[in-house]
């Protein structure tokens, strides 16, 4: 559905003495293939090119070099067929929302910008899914941030378009909204191809099939979440909390920090039963004993050290 080939963006800016303009490359030679129905998550520190990717994959700012492939249309020589076909919830949501109106007004209006002069079954539709029905005639200014999330996402969905593009969907609001919103995109959504950029790497590993991580504007790793553990996690992690914590000193891959003990190994089995001798020649207290598996913040920080 959507292909990248070699994208690149550039910026000029004064330096910190607000003289001398400066090259900031913000997206450096980038090239991506998302599958059709597929969530696919850009994940990357705050300046990495994650929201300038999107921008440029949705035709909100031109490429300075390579080519961009939404749903088989070109972004520069087809822009308005590729903004037929998607949908965006952008970062700074609150600006494309107009506070003076109504829920149901601003769904109105952007029908019209969007040419949908008969859109009142789909704005009803939306407002449904939402569960905005009770506020749908409030002015947005009196609306809690999950419920300008809501209606930005309805905004986005306006056209019903096969592609979706989310820049930080649930940032800001409370664990029920989001939770709702997540159950949403997992049930209703799951047709569309849906490009996913956050910070947040909970929400990127639960909701995303494959992800992109995204430093100093290069993609510096790509795959599934499970397929990047095995890939920069070569061995296991077998956690002991004790009070005595030293007669595990002598185990290969050992790590001792407190009462915490923990043990990197690549054979689990004879590990355990390393410390499992131990414990019983030497009469330990143990209090807890787990094996800990890789967190996408582990392969994150892995990652952005590169």
């Amino acid at each position: 559905m959507i292909i990248v080939d070699n994208l690149t963006k550039t910026f000029t800016r004064k330096n910190k003495k607000g003289k001398k303009k400066e090259r900031i490359v913000a997206v450096d030679h980038i090239n991506l293939k998302i599958n059709k129905g597929e969530i696919f998550g850009l994940i990357g520190p705050n300046g990495a090119g994650k929201t300038t990717t999107i921008k440029m994959l949705s035709t909100l700012i031109l490429p300075d070099e390579g080519s961009i492939s939404v749903n088989g249309y070109d972004v520069i020589k087809d822009a308005e067929k590729v903004r037929n076909n998607i949908g965006v919830l952008a970062g700074e949501f609150t600006r494309s929302l107009y506070w003076r109106l109504s829920g149901k007004q601003n769904l109105k209006f952007f029908a019209n910008l969007r040419n949908m002069w008969n859109a009142d079954k789909r704005i009803k539709e939306l407002i449904q899914l939402f569960g905005l029905k009770k506020q749908e005639n409030e002015l947005i200014m009196k609306y809690s941030t999950g419920m300008k999330h809501k209606l930005a996402l309805a905004v986005a969905l306006l056209n019903d378009p096969p592609i979706l593009f989310l820049d930080e969907p649930l940032t800001g609001i409370d664990p029920v909204t989001s939770f709702q919103l997540k159950k949403l995109i997992r049930n209703k959504f799951r047709d569309k191809t849906i490009v996913w950029a956050s910070h947040n790497l909970y929400e990127i590993e639960e909701m995303c099939d494959r992800i992109a991580l995204i430093n100093n504007g290069k993609i510096v790793l790509e795959g599934s979440p499970e397929e990047l553990k095995k890939k920069l996690w070569d061995y296991e992690k077998i956690v002991v909390i004790s009070n005595n914590t030293n007669a595990f000193i002598n185990i290969d891959g050992v790590e001792i920090k407190g009462n915490v003990v923990e043990i990197k190994t690549k054979d689990v089995t004879s590990t355990l039963l390393e410390v499992s001798d131990i414990v019983q020649k030497k009469n330990i207290k143990v209090e807890e004993i787990k094996t800990l598996r890789p967190t996408l913040e582990e392969i994150f920080m892995a990652g952005v050290k590169k």
